[in-house]
Protein backbone atom coordinates (compact mmCIF):
# COMPACT_ATOMS: atom_id res chain seq x y z
CA UNK A 1 0.00 0.00 0.00
CA UNK A 2 2.89 2.37 0.80
CA UNK A 3 4.36 1.86 -2.66
CA UNK A 4 1.04 2.74 -4.24
CA UNK A 5 0.74 5.99 -2.26
CA UNK A 6 4.27 7.09 -3.09
CA UNK A 7 3.87 6.28 -6.76
CA UNK A 8 0.57 8.15 -6.73
CA UNK A 9 2.29 11.22 -5.28
CA UNK A 10 5.06 10.98 -7.87
CA UNK A 11 2.67 10.47 -10.76
CA UNK A 12 0.28 13.25 -9.83
CA UNK A 13 2.54 15.95 -8.44
CA UNK A 14 6.27 15.53 -9.00
CA UNK A 15 6.52 14.12 -12.54
CA UNK A 16 4.15 16.65 -14.20
CA UNK A 17 6.10 19.48 -12.60
CA UNK A 18 9.43 18.03 -13.73
CA UNK A 19 8.15 17.43 -17.25
CA UNK A 20 6.74 20.95 -17.41
CA UNK A 21 10.21 22.31 -16.68
CA UNK A 22 11.89 19.93 -19.12
CA UNK A 23 10.87 21.38 -22.44
CA UNK A 24 12.03 20.26 -25.87
CA UNK A 25 14.93 18.27 -24.47
CA UNK A 26 16.30 21.20 -22.51
CA UNK A 27 16.24 21.76 -18.82
CA UNK A 28 14.90 25.17 -17.87
CA UNK A 29 16.35 25.26 -14.38
CA UNK A 30 18.33 28.37 -15.37
CA UNK A 31 15.39 30.68 -14.69
CA UNK A 32 17.52 33.83 -14.37
CA UNK A 33 19.10 33.26 -17.78
CA UNK A 34 15.85 32.27 -19.47
CA UNK A 35 14.18 35.47 -18.23
CA UNK A 36 17.07 37.72 -19.25
CA UNK A 37 15.87 41.01 -20.75
CA UNK A 38 17.98 40.45 -23.88
CA UNK A 39 16.00 37.28 -24.66
CA UNK A 40 12.64 38.93 -24.06
CA UNK A 41 11.46 39.16 -27.67
CA UNK A 42 12.65 35.71 -28.77
CA UNK A 43 10.57 32.57 -29.16
CA UNK A 44 10.58 29.99 -26.40
CA UNK A 45 12.53 27.41 -28.40
CA UNK A 46 15.15 29.99 -29.38
CA UNK A 47 15.59 31.06 -25.76
CA UNK A 48 16.17 27.47 -24.72
CA UNK A 49 18.74 26.91 -27.47
CA UNK A 50 20.64 30.06 -26.49
CA UNK A 51 20.66 29.18 -22.78
CA UNK A 52 21.77 25.62 -23.57
CA UNK A 53 24.64 26.88 -25.73
CA UNK A 54 25.74 29.18 -22.91
CA UNK A 55 25.63 26.31 -20.40
CA UNK A 56 27.63 24.06 -22.75
CA UNK A 57 30.29 26.76 -23.21
CA UNK A 58 30.50 27.17 -19.45
CA UNK A 59 30.85 23.38 -18.97
CA UNK A 60 33.82 23.31 -21.37
CA UNK A 61 35.73 25.86 -19.30
CA UNK A 62 34.38 24.83 -15.89
CA UNK A 63 33.36 21.16 -15.87
CA UNK A 64 31.02 19.90 -13.17
CA UNK A 65 32.57 18.57 -10.03
CA UNK A 66 30.79 15.21 -9.86
CA UNK A 67 32.09 14.43 -6.38
CA UNK A 68 30.60 17.56 -4.84
CA UNK A 69 27.29 17.02 -6.67
CA UNK A 70 27.04 13.43 -5.44
CA UNK A 71 27.95 14.51 -1.92
CA UNK A 72 25.26 17.20 -2.00
CA UNK A 73 22.71 14.64 -3.22
CA UNK A 74 23.69 12.25 -0.45
CA UNK A 75 23.50 14.91 2.27
CA UNK A 76 20.34 16.75 1.15
CA UNK A 77 18.43 13.92 -0.51
CA UNK A 78 19.68 10.49 0.51
CA UNK A 79 20.20 10.79 4.26
CA UNK A 80 16.86 12.51 4.99
CA UNK A 81 15.10 9.96 2.75
CA UNK A 82 16.71 7.14 4.71
CA UNK A 83 15.65 8.70 8.02
CA UNK A 84 12.09 9.16 6.74
CA UNK A 85 12.08 5.54 5.61
CA UNK A 86 13.21 4.32 9.01
CA UNK A 87 10.79 6.52 10.97
CA UNK A 88 7.69 6.50 8.78
CA UNK A 89 7.51 4.37 5.66
CA UNK A 90 8.52 3.96 2.06
CA UNK A 91 6.12 6.56 0.63
CA UNK A 92 7.61 9.44 2.63
CA UNK A 93 11.11 8.41 1.64
CA UNK A 94 10.39 8.19 -2.08
CA UNK A 95 8.43 11.43 -2.10
CA UNK A 96 11.16 13.31 -0.23
CA UNK A 97 13.88 11.89 -2.46
CA UNK A 98 12.15 12.93 -5.69
CA UNK A 99 11.17 16.37 -4.46
CA UNK A 100 14.54 17.11 -2.87
CA UNK A 101 16.44 16.19 -6.05
CA UNK A 102 14.19 18.54 -8.00
CA UNK A 103 14.76 21.39 -5.52
CA UNK A 104 18.52 20.72 -5.40
CA UNK A 105 18.74 20.95 -9.21
CA UNK A 106 16.99 24.32 -9.17
CA UNK A 107 19.27 25.60 -6.39
CA UNK A 108 22.46 24.44 -8.10
CA UNK A 109 21.40 25.95 -11.43
CA UNK A 110 20.47 29.18 -9.69
CA UNK A 111 23.89 29.33 -8.02
CA UNK A 112 25.62 28.61 -11.32
CA UNK A 113 23.64 31.19 -13.34
CA UNK A 114 26.09 33.99 -12.53
CA UNK A 115 28.95 32.02 -14.10
CA UNK A 116 26.92 31.05 -17.14
CA UNK A 117 25.73 34.62 -17.74
CA UNK A 118 29.15 35.66 -19.07
CA UNK A 119 28.86 32.89 -21.66
CA UNK A 120 25.37 34.07 -22.54
CA UNK A 121 27.00 37.29 -23.75
CA UNK A 122 29.27 35.24 -26.05
CA UNK A 123 26.36 33.31 -27.51
CA UNK A 124 24.34 36.46 -28.17
CA UNK A 125 27.21 38.12 -30.08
Amino acid sequence: MAVFRSSNILANYIFPLMSALYLQGASVFYFKLYDDKRLKDLKHSTKIKIVNKAVKLCRKDKPLNSTSRLLAMLIWCGIPALVLFLIFNFSFAVSWFALSIFILEIKLANDESADVETYLNQVLE
